[in-house]
């Protein structure tokens, strides 16, 4: 029982590591210079980060998903020519790990009800980002449209921190209606969780696409 645990947890374990295919199409999408996070400032982390999100959006709209079945790495979404949260969000963590940052990825819902409710819910409005830990702390990317979890003051934001919130920051970017939403504390989000369906990532059944490890952060 213990080995077919184990198994199916690796094979529906959603790997983060960096491929050659991964690598060439990271630097069509961003052609960024080479850098390494652990020697920038905080200043010069959140400067990279906001020339990635804008140049990502620069050339890619929020539109046409890669559909279900369907490989989504860096690759895919050059060759579909936009995507969406799930879509983006995917190519934002990679050339971030590439960068020498540590991210986390993370579902977010509206809640409806308790937790397990909202997660539980079929027409619950959902969001696909990431989290990269900054010098300061974790701090949220939007994968729709150039927007980071930085308030007006330079304090940056994980969800755990903005569920505790009793008001919704002053963000130094603002973010669109629609986006905003997904940032004030009446949320629910999961790390580590990709989909609840399992049809982004192999072997594509209805088991849910998870990266193991980051299942963690949420304890």
């Amino acid at each position: 029982m213990g080995l077919l645990v184990g198994v199916v947890i690796y094979v529906h374990n959603v790997p983060k590591g960096i491929s050659q295919e991964d690598k060439d199409a990271l630097i069509t999408i961003f052609d960024e210079d080479k850098v390494n996070a652990k020697e920038l400032s905080f200043e010069d982390q959140i400067n990279y980060i906001d020339k990635l999100v804008n140049k990502l959006h620069g050339q890619f709209k929020v539109l046409k998903p890669i559909q279900y079945n369907h490989k989504r790495e860096p690759l895919q979404l050059i060759e579909n020519g936009g995507g969406y949260c799930y879509d983006f969000s995917r190519s934002i963590e990679k050339q971030l790990i590439i960068s020498g940052f540590k991210t986390r990825h993370a579902a977010v819902y509206l809640r409806k009800g308790s937790f397990f409710q909202t997660l539980s819910s079929k027409d619950v409005t959902s969001h696909s980002v990431c989290e990269v830990l900054t010098k300061n702390g974790w701090m949220v990317i939007d994968s729709n449209e150039p927007f980071y979890t930085q308030d007006v003051n330079g304090e940056v934001y994980s969800f755990k921190n903005l569920k505790d919130l009793e008001v919704t920051p002053t963000w130094k970017i603002s973010p669109s209606r629609e986006t905003s939403k997904f940032y004030w504390p009446k949320i629910e989000y999961v790390y580590g969780l990709y989909s609840r369906h399992g049809y982004f990532y192999a072997p594509y059944n209805a088991i849910p696409d998870y990266n193991f490890r980051e299942l963690f952060y949420n304890f």
